[in-house]
Parts: structure tokens; C-alpha cells; sequence
């Protein structure tokens, strides 16, 4: 049960409703996980559609942005959307010893560098808001600038998702291929 109700289009002012419209018709979502809570803001709901239309078109790989997701909220213990992105990162290719490895905070045994170099980089930011020197260089030389930027600003973007839905209250779907561990 959610703590924030979900808000019915009729209950929507004018800018709420147009937005609603419009991520439906992109058919984004509506009415449940994270998203019950940003429709009570209009702008905070857009921007964060627009972040998530992004993460599907930008430098780093669908799989890169999943182990970011998949890192990011299990920080924030954020058992719904944990589940969420478990079940895409394993339908984007990543596989589930990976995301079990990242669920019991281990070190996954990637096969691709750049793979490797997003969950150092995310793992350090995450743990210290910074990265070391020798953090960056390893970033700079693996990623390069453009991926650096695009991984903080996911990072950021599943911060909200992690909160938003430890705040809204939502439960995962019991049927998710993996559920937050402790």
C-alpha cells in the first residue's frame, strides 16, 4: 500500500493533466512506482520523463545505465525500483550473477571494460561523492569526458527514482527476477 495516493487525472490542474496526457501518449507511466509521486508536481514530473527518455538514447550503453540504476537505488534501499530495474537490466543482456553481485555488494566479474570502468566510477561516487585522482583518470581514460557527465547525471536521476519511491511507499512486484537484499 502507498502512502501517496495515486492521482486521478480529474484531480489534476492544467499543467499536471497536460503532462499526463503527454507521457501517456509517449506511453510512459502513470498511476504507480515512483511516478504516483511526481504527478503532484507538474515540472518535477516532465523533467524526470525527459531524464528517463534520455538514459534510453545517450553515450553510455542501456546495459552501463542499468548498472547505474541497479547500484544507485540499492544505496538508497529502494526495494521497488530495485526490482524494476533488475527485471530491464536483465532483458537489456545484463546478466543475473551480475545483478545478484551488485544486490550483495560484490565486485561483478564483467566482461567489458567500459562495463567495468561505469561500476568503479559509480561504486566511488556513490560511496565517497567524489572521485579520487586516480578515480577519474581511470574514468577519463575509459569513459572520456561526455560518459563521466552522462553517468553523474544518472546517478542523480536514480537517486530520485530511489527516493521518490521509498517515499511514495511502493511495494515490488513479487514476481521481479530479483529482490533487494539487505
Amino acid at each position: 500500500m502507498t502512502r501517496i495516493p495515486a492521482l486521478d487525472r480529474d484531480g489534476m490542474d492544467d499543467k499536471q493533466a497536460a503532462i499526463h496526457d503527454r507521457i501517456l501518449a509517449d506511453g510512459g507511466r502513470i498511476g504507480f512506482g515512483p511516478a504516483i509521486g511526481y504527478a503532484y508536481s507538474g515540472p518535477v514530473w516532465d523533467l524526470h520523463n525527459k531524464s528517463s527518455a534520455h538514459l534510453l538514447d545517450c553515450s553510455l550503453t542501456n546495459v552501463q545505465v542499468r548498472i547505474i540504476s541497479l547500484m544507485t537505488v540499492r544505496h538508497w534501499k529502494a526495494a521497488y525500483p530495485w526490482s524494476a530495474q533488475a527485471k530491464t537490466a536483465v532483458n537489456a543482456g545484463l546478466g543475473l550473477d551480475i545483478v545478484e553481485a551488485i544486490n550483495d555488494g560484490r565486485q561483478p566479474d564483467f566482461d567489458n571494460v567500459e562495463d567495468a570502468a561505469v561500476h568503479a566510477a559509480t561504486r566511488e561516487l556513490l560511496g565517497t561523492g567524489n572521485l579520487s585522482d586516480e578515480g577519474f583518470r581511470a574514468a577519463e581514460q575509459t569513459l572520456g569526458y561526455q560518459r563521466i557527465v552522462e553517468l553523474v547525471s544518472a546517478i542523480g536521476h536514480f537517486c530520485t527514482t530511489g527516493l521518490m519511491a521509498n517515499v511514495v511507499g511502493v511495494t515490488p512486484d513479487p514476481a521481479a527476477p530479483s529482490k533487494l537484499r539487505d
